[in-house]
């Protein structure tokens, strides 16, 4: 067994604009850059066959718009400013089939968020950012893909965070999730 996480990565348009802002930001605030995902299960310990299971699954799985409902900040490193984006049922769905593929894992509680930052922050410096940034309403994801760390376990050492594989979602089909 291994342990990593899993992201939705976005369409190469969006992750051009997504890391943009995570760079702008990064300089800005002495932050690590980072690559712009979901992250669909985090510290998931998988087996060391996992890549047949998961590009089954992508394949499976439709291209995925989620919209940006708002910005959020907290004191946790990695939702330190933060898009807060939808739960559609293709993306419950898909989170629900990672767990039973391993379902030693512990389901964790699911937030889907786009970070833009990873900083120890105050809260009136996080407020700031929000209030400097204007972003587009949706952003399309098109990619699982699977990352872990340099060394095992040290997740705070973002900037050797490694993706090991990734697969296409299903191009042929796009769930369109209807603003609430």
């Amino acid at each position: 067994m291994q342990e990593v996480s899993l992201w939705l990565v976005p369409q190469p348009e969006d992750a051009a604009y997504l890391q943009g802002i995570i760079d702008q930001l990064a300089e800005k605030y002495q932050a690590p850059r980072f690559s712009p995902h979901v992250t669909l299960a985090g510290r998931l310990q998988v087996s060391e066959q996992y890549q047949s299971p998961l590009s089954d699954l992508a394949a499976a799985t439709p291209i995925l718009q989620m919209h940006n409902h708002g910005l959020d900040h907290s004191a946790a490193l990695f939702r330190t400013v933060y898009i807060r984006t939808s739960l559609g049922d293709s993306l419950v769905a898909l989170r629900n089939q990672v767990y039973k593929l391993w379902p030693e894992n512990t389901v964790k509680p699911f937030m889907p968020h786009i970070s833009l930052i990873y900083k120890e922050l105050t809260s009136s410096e996080r407020q700031l950012i929000i209030q400097a940034l204007k972003l587009k309403e949706m952003f399309i994801f098109d990619t699982l893909a699977v990352v872990r760390p340099q060394q095992p376990g040290e997740w705070t050492a973002v900037e050797t965070w490694q993706t090991l594989d990734c697969w296409n979602l299903d191009h042929h089909f796009a769930e369109v999730n209807p603003l609430p």
